[in-house]
C-alpha cells in the first residue's frame, strides 16, 4: 500500500510532508516580513533629535507593544501547543510532566486572554475543564484534581480577561458544589428540589459511592475558600469584566434550573451519556436531572458583594440581566426554585433600598422591576404572586422612608393585583394599600425625612417670591406623579367592567373610601401639583389634565383628574354589584364618594375648573350610566302622569351636615375605636364617605348626623329596603347622580357670583334639558381606568336619544331641587345676585316647557299620520291594491306613543313642581320672567286641550290599551270598569294624560298669578319693582272664569259616572278618572282658596262675575269644594249683604 502511494509523487504532486514543509516556509516568511516592517518603523517628524539618536532596542521598547509581538507568534503556535499539552496531560502520570503541562495551560490562557484571542482562550479553557472530569462518573485522579485547582487559580488571577470563557469554569464550580454535598453525606440539592417528581432517575449505588469518593478527594484537596474567592474577587473586575462574569453565571444558573449542567465540560448533556469501559453507556447517575440552585445562590452572593461598591450606573448594567433572570426563575414551575428566587430578590431589595436614592435617578425602579415582571407573567402561580405581594408589603413596612422611584413599581404591582383571578390576591393587594394609607402616608407625601427631600413652600403664593430650583421642580413633578400612581392603584379595585372574576364588592367600596382620603391630602396641600409638563392627550403619561384651562389651573387639575375620572368610571360601571337585595352598590358608592369630595373641597376649584369637571366628569358619567341601562325600568309607563308606576325609584340624597356636626364627630370617634380602623384622624371628605357608606350598608334614612347610631347596629338586624330592580342604574343610582347638580349649586356655585350663572349654569341646564326632553347627543367621552374600551374611554355617539319616563321624572324633580337650592340662598346672597339666578332659571325653565310642547305636538301629529297611514294601508291590502308583505315603516304609531306619554309626563311634572316653589319665587320674579313663564304654561294648556279633543289620537291610545291588555274580555272589562260608556275615561287614555297636563298647567298659572295679584306691598318690596297686580289681574280672572265654567259643565254631564268615593279629596281625584270635573277639582280648590284670600276691594271689583259661579258650585258633589264656597260666602259675600263674619 505504501508503494502505491509513491507512484503518484513526482511532477503531478508532492507528499503530505512536503506540503506541510511548504506551508511552514510561507508562514515563516510572512512572520519575518512582519517583523522587518516593525523594525523599520521610524519616530514621527516632530520628535526631538535626542530621541532620534536612541538605540534600536529603546525604539522597539517604546513603539511596539508586547502583545503585538507575541500575538502573531502565539497565533501560529497555540494549535500544536494545545495538542501537545493535552496529549501529555492525558497519558502522563509523572507529576513533573503534569505540572509543566498545567503551567503551559496557565500561560497559554493568559497569553490568549491578554492578547484578545478569544478562540484560543476558549479552546484552552474548555480543554482544561474537560480534564477535570467533572460531570462524568469517573474516578478522579490527582491530576484531575490539580486541573481543578489550576482552573480556579486562573479564574481568580485572570478573571478580568476571561470573557465568554467563564462559562466552563462556572460549570465546573457548579459540579464542585454538588460533589461537596456528596462528600458531606447529603443528597444533591436536585433531589430536594424535585421531591415527588416521577421524572427524576434514582442514582445507582455504585454511582453514588463513586460520587462520594470523588467528593471526599476534592474536598480534601480543594479548599472551599478557594471557590468562594472566585466569587468574592468579582469586586476587583472592571465594569466590562463584571458584566461578562454575570452573564455567564446567569447562563450556568439557567442550565442548572433546567437540569442540563454538564454540557460543555464533559461533552454530554443531562439526557445523554458517554461510552465508558466495555462500550456501555454511563451517565452522571442522574439521568434527567432535577433543578439546582447552586449558581443562583452564588449569583445572590455576587450581587451582594458588588451592590455597594459599584457606581449606580454600572450596577444598572449588571442588574439588567440579573433581574431578568430572577424574574424568569421566579415564574419557574418548581415551587421551591421560584420561592427561593423571590426570597433572594427580597433580601437583595432590602439591602439595595437601605441606601437612599438621589433625585433624578430611577435605580430603585430598575432594581424592583423583577417583582413586576413576575406579577405580569400569565404563567406565574397564585402562591408566587402572593409571595411577591408579601415582599412588597414587607419592604413598604420597613423601608418606606427610603422609597423614591420604587413607588411606581409597587403601585403597578398593586394595580395588577386588582385584576388577579384569585380573590385572595385581590384582598391582599387592597390590604397593602390600606396599610400604606394608615401607617406610611407621611413617607409617601415626603413631608420630612432625608436631605434629598424638597423643602416645599407652605403656601403656593410664595412660589413667585421664592422660585423653586430646577431640582425642586423635578422633585415636585416626581411627587405628583407618584401620587397619581397611588390614586390609580386604589381605583383599579373599583369594578368598572364585567369580568369573569369580579372584585368583591367590599373591596370596591373600601377603595372608594381611599379616593376621599386622597382628596383630603390634596386639599391639605400635603401633595402639591406639578410645576410643568401638563398634557391632555394621553392618560397614561404624566401631567394628564383638562383642556381649556390656564397653565396654573391645568397643573392643579393634573393631580385631581385621575381621581375624578376614576370615580366617573365607577358611576357608569357596567359591572353588576348587588348584595342582599340592594343593587348598584359600586355605582352608588362612586356617586357618594364624588359628591363628598366636591361638596367638601369644591372651594378649591375655579369657575373654569368647575366647567371642566362638569363637562368631562359628572355629566358624561351620568349620561353613559343612563344609556347603558337595559333593565325593564326603561319600558315602564304609568297610566297617568299624576299616578306614577315608578314609586320604587330612589330619592336624591339630602345635603350633608357641616364638618363640625356633632353626629359626625361621634361617628369618627366610633370608627377610630375599632381595632381594624386606622389611628390617624379621618379627613372631612373621608369621614363623609364613611358615614354615607354606613348609612347605605345598614339601610339608614340618609341623615348622616345619626350615622353613629347605625355603626352600633348588629349587621344581622340591619334594615334593608329590597328593590324590585336592584341592577337598574336608573332606579338606584340616577336620582343621587343627578342630584349632585343641585347640591353643587347650593354649596358651591351660589358663592361664585355671576360667572357661575354665565359659565356653569348653561352646562347644567343643558343636561337637565337632555334628561327632560331628550336631544341629539354630541360626541363626548369619559375616562375608564383599566377598561377594555379603546384608549380606556367610553364614548357617547351622535344619535337621537329620548329619555324614558323614569329619567324624565328624576330630571323634573332635579329642576325643583335647583330652584329650592337657589331660593334657600336668600340669607347669603344679595338681592341682585339672587334675582339674576332666578331670572336665568325662569328663562331656561320656560324654554324647556316650550321645547317639550314643541316635541309633544310633533309626536302627536306623527302618531295621527302614522295611524291614518296604517288604516289606509290595511284598506289598500283589503282592496288588493297593495301586497301584504310590503315592509312596514321603521316606527309605527304604537312605537311613538310611549314617547308622547313621556312628553306629557314631563310637562305635568314641571308644572306640578312650579306650584310647589312658586310661593318663594313670586317675591323675586320680574315682569319678563313672569311673562315668559305664563306664556309657556298657557302654551302647554292649549296644546294639551287640543290633544285631549283629538279623536284620532284617542283611538290610537285606545288601540295601544287593548294591545297591552290582550284579547281577554275579563281583563279589558276590569280596566274599563267605572268609566264612561264610550270607554274613553279609563287610565291610560289620551284624556287621562292630557287633562292632567292641562290641569297642572292651569294650576301653576292660577297660583302664580294669584300670588302676584295678592302680594303684600311691605317695606321689603323694591319701590322700583313692576306693577305685578295690574299684570296678573286680567289673566287671572280670565283663567278663573274659564276653569269654573267648564268645570261646572263637566260636573253636570259626567258627574253621574263618577264613583262618590272619588270626591272624598278633590285635590287627588284627577289621577283616578279622566273627566274635566275630576281632573280640575284640585285646580278649583286653589281658585277658591285664591278668591278666599282676596282683599275686599279686589273681590268687589269682580263680584258680578264670581258670584254666579260660586252659587253654582254649591251643588257640586265635592265636599271640599262646597266647604271652600261656604267660607267664601262667609268672608267675602256676607259683608256685602250686611252679614258680618263675627255674627255667623
Amino acid at each position: 500500500m505504501f508503494e502505491s502511494l509513491f507512484v503518484f509523487e513526482g511532477p503531478f504532486g508532492s507528499s503530505a510532508e512536503d506540503r506541510k514543509r511548504e506551508k511552514f516556509r510561507k508562514e515563516r516568511e510572512e512572520m519575518m516580513a512582519a517583523s522587518e516592517q516593525m523594525f523599520k518603523k521610524r519616530p514621527s517628524k516632530n520628535m526631538s533629535s535626542r530621541k532620534l539618536n536612541l538605540d534600536s532596542s529603546t525604539q522597539l521598547t517604546d513603539s511596539v507593544s508586547p502583545a503585538d509581538v507575541v500575538k502573531p507568534m502565539f497565533d501560529v503556535t497555540w494549535g500544536p501547543l494545545i495538542g501537545t499539552l493535552s496529549q501529555v496531560l492525558e497519558s502522563s502520570t509523572n507529576e513533573t510532566s503534569i505540572a509543566l503541562c498545567l503551567s503551559g495551560f496557565v500561560y497559554s490562557i493568559r497569553l490568549a486572554s491578554h492578547s484578545g484571542m478569544s478562540l484560543a482562550r476558549n479552546t484552552f479553557v474548555n480543554s482544561l475543564a474537560k480534564f477535570t472530569t467533572l460531570g462524568s462518573i469517573k474516578e478522579m485522579k490527582s491530576k484531575n484534581i490539580e486541573c481543578i485547582r489550576t482552573l480556579l487559580s486562573i479564574a481568580i488571577i485572570d478573571g478580568e480577561y476571561l470573557g465568554d470563557s467563564w462559562s466552563p469554569i462556572l460549570q465546573c464550580i457548579s459540579q464542585l458544589g454538588r460533589l461537596h454535598l456528596f462528600a458531606s453525606g447529603l443528597d444533591s440539592e436536585d433531589q430536594f428540589l424535585q421531591v415527588g417528581s416521577p421524572q427524576l432517575t434514582k442514582i445507582s449505588e455504585a454511582a453514588r459511592e463513586m460520587e462520594e469518593n470523588n467528593g471526599k478527594a476534592v474536598l480534601a484537596a480543594v479548599n472551599e475558600v478557594l471557590i468562594d474567592k472566585v466569587f468574592s474577587s468579582s469586586v476587583t473586575l472592571s465594569a466590562r469584566g463584571i458584566v461578562n462574569f454575570i452573564d455567564q453565571l446567569v447562563a450556568v444558573s439557567e442550565a442548572e434550573i433546567s437540569g442540563d449542567t454538564k454540557r460543555g465540560i464533559s461533552g454530554v448533556s443531562a439526557s445523554g451519556g458517554t461510552k465508558g469501559m466495555q462500550g456501555k453507556i454511563t451517565t452522571s447517575g442522574h439521568g434527567i436531572e432535577g433543578p439546582r440552585i447552586f449558581s443562583l445562590q452564588r449569583l445572590v452572593e455576587v450581587a451582594d458583594y458588588n451592590m455597594d461598591i459599584r457606581p449606580r450606573l454600572t450596577w444598572s448594567q449588571i442588574w439588567e440581566n440579573m433581574g431578568n433572570h430572577f424574574a424568569k426563575v421566579g415564574c419557574n414551575e418548581n415551587a421551591m426554585v421560584s420561592m427561593f428566587a423571590i426570597d433572594a430578590l427580597r433580601q437583595l431589595s432590602f439591602k439595595f433600598l437601605e441606601k437612599p436614592e438621589l433625585t433624578d435617578f430611577n435605580f430603585q425602579r430598575l432594581f424592583l422591576k423583577p417583582f413586576l415582571l413576575i406579577m405580569e407573567n400569565p404563567g406565574s402561580r397564585e402562591d408566587i404572586r402572593e409571595l411577591v405581594l408579601r415582599c412588597v408589603d414587607n419592604i413598604i413596612r420597613s423601608l418606606a422612608h427610603n422609597l423614591r422611584s420604587g413607588w411606581k413599581i409597587f403601585f403597578s404591582i398593586l394595580t395588577l393585583s386588582a385584576s388577579d383571578p384569585s380573590a385572595k390576591i385581590k384582598t391582599l393587594g387592597l390590604a397593602i394599600l390600606q396599610r400604606l394609607l394608615d401607617e406610611h402616608l407621611d413617607e409617601l407625601c415626603r413631608l420630612s425625612g432625608n436631605v434629598e427631600d424638597v423643602d416645599l413652600p407652605k403656601d403656593l403664593d410664595t412660589d413667585q417670591e421664592q422660585p423653586l430650583s430646577s431640582l425642586q421642580k423635578r422633585q415636585r413633578n416626581a411627587n405628583a406623579d407618584d401620587f397619581v400612581g397611588l390614586c390609580k392603584a386604589s381605583l383599579s379595585f373599583v369594578q368598572t367592567e364585567k369580568a369573569e372574576n369580579p372584585l368583591p364588592i367590599g373591596l370596591s367600596m373600601r377603595a372608594l373610601c381611599h379616593t376621599a382620603c386622597y382628596a383630603d391630602i390634596i386639599a391639605e396641600k400635603r401633595v402639591l401639583p406639578p410645576v410643568s409638563g401638563f398634557q391632555s392627550t394621553d392618560p397614561s403619561l404624566s401631567g394628564y389634565t383638562y383642556t381649556g384651562l390656564s397653565d396654573d389651573e391645568a397643573l392643579e387639575m393634573a393631580i385631581w383628574r385621575p381621581l375624578l375620572d376614576g370615580l366617573a368610571a365607577g358611576i357608569c360601571s357596567s359591572a353588576p354589584s348587588s348584595s342582599g337585595g340592594v343593587g348598584c352598590l359600586v355605582q352608588r358608592g362612586s356617586v357618594m364618594a364624588l359628591r363628598a369630595i366636591l361638596l367638601r373641597h369644591g372651594r378649591l376649584f375655579s369657575v373654569p375648573q368647575w366647567a371642566a369637571i362638569l363637562s368631562y366628569v359628572i355629566l358624561p358619567a351620568i349620561q353613559i350610566g343612563a344609556e347603558n341601562d337595559c333593565s325593564p325600568v326603561n319600558k315602564i309607563s304609568s297610566e297617568s302622569p299624576s299616578v306614577s308606576s315608578l314609586d320604587f325609584i330612589g330619592e336624591p340624597l339630602s345635603l350633608p351636615p357641616l364638618c363640625d356636626d356633632e353626629g359626625l364627630k361621634k361617628f369618627s370617634a366610633m370608627a377610630q375605636s375599632d381595632e381594624s380602623s386606622p389611628s390617624r384622624p379621618l379627613g372631612t371628605a373621608e369621614l363623609l364617605v364613611e358615614a354615607s357608606f354606613a348609612d347605605l350598608r345598614h339601610g339608614g334614612d340618609g341623615n348622616l348626623s345619626k350615622a353613629y347610631r347605625l355603626k352600633k347596629k348588629d349587621v344581622e338586624k340591619r334594615m334593608v329596603h329590597l328593590q324590585p330592580f336592584p341592577d337598574s342604574w336608573i332606579a338606584t343610582t340616577a336620582p343621587i347622580a343627578l342630584g349632585i347638580l343641585s347640591d353643587l349649586v347650593h354649596v358651591n356655585f351660589l358663592l361664585l357670583g355671576d360667572r357661575a350663572i354665565d359659565v356653569l349654569w348653561p352646562i347644567i341646564s343643558k343636561q337637565l334639558s337632555r334628561w327632560t326632553v331628550g336631544s341629539l347627543l354630541h360626541q363626548s367621552q369619559v375616562d375608564v381606568s383599566g377598561s377594555d374600551h379603546e384608549n380606556g374611554k367610553k364614548s357617547l355617539t351622535n344619535v337621537e336619544w329620548q329619555p324614558c319616563e323614569a329619567i324624565v321624572r328624576i330630571a323634573c324633580k332635579e329642576w325643583c331641587r335647583v330652584y329650592q337650592s337657589v331660593l334657600s340662598g336668600t340669607a347669603i346672597l344679595d338681592k341682585t345676585l339672587l334675582r339674576s339666578w332666578l331670572k336665568t332659571l325662569n328663562k331656561d325653565l320656560s324654554d324647556i316647557i316650550n321645547q317639550n310642547i314643541h316635541v309633544e305636538e310633533k309626536l302627536r301629529n306623527d302618531i295621527v299620520e302614522s295611524k291614518l297611514a296604517s288604516i289606509e294601508r290595511q284598506n289598500a291590502v283589503r282592496r288588493g291594491n297593495m301586497e301584504n308583505d310590503e315592509p312596514l315603516p321603521r316606527m309605527t304609531h304604537l312605537d311613538l306613543l310611549p314617547k308622547l306619554k313621556s312628553r306629557c309626563i314631563a310637562a305635568h311634572c314641571l308644572q306640578q313642581y312650579i306650584s310647589s316653589f312658586v310661593n318663594e319665587l313670586a317675591p323675586y320674579i320680574d315682569e319678563d320672567a313672569t311673562s315668559h313663564l305664563v306664556d309657556a304654561l298657557c302654551t302647554s294648556k292649549l296644546a294639551s286641550r287640543d290633544a285631549r279633543q283629538d279623536e284620532d289620537l284617542a283611538h290610537a291610545f285606545q288601540e295601544a290599551f287593548f294591545e297591552q291588555w290582550g284579547d281577554g274580555v275579563e281583563e279589558v272589562e276590569a280596566a274599563l270598569r267605572g268609566v264612561s260608556a264610550s270607554g274613553t275615561g279609563h287610565r291610560g287614555s289620551s284624556q287621562m294624560f292630557f287633562l292632567t297636563q292641562e290641569a297642572s298647567a292651569t294650576k301653576a298659572t292660577v297660583i302664580l298669578l294669584s300670588l302676584l295679584y295678592c302680594q303684600n306691598h311691605g317695606e321689603d318690596i323694591d319701590p322700583d319693582s313692576w306693577d305685578a297686580e295690574s299684570y296678573a289681574e286680567p289673566v287671572l280672572m280670565r283663567s278663573i272664569m274659564d276653569v269654573l265654567t267648564e268645570f261646572l259643565a263637566s260636573e253636570v254631564k259626567d258627574g253621574v259616572f263618577v264613583d262618590p268615593n272619588v270626591w272624598r279629596s278633590a285635590s287627588e281625584s284627577g289621577g283616578q278618572v279622566a273627566f274635566y270635573c275630576t281632573s280640575f277639582a284640585g285646580v278649583v280648590v286653589h281658585i277658591l282658596e285664591a278668591i278666599h284670600g282676596l282683599e275686599r276691594e279686589k273681590f268687589e271689583r269682580h263680584k258680578e262675575s264670581l258670584f254666579p259661579m260660586l252659587c253654582s258650585l254649591v251643588c257640586v258633589q265635592s265636599d271640599e269644594i262646597r266647604q271652600w264656597v261656604s267660607s267664601i260666602f262667609t268672608k267675602q259675600i256676607g259683608p256685602l249683604i250686611g252679614v258680618m263674619e263675627e255674627s255667623q
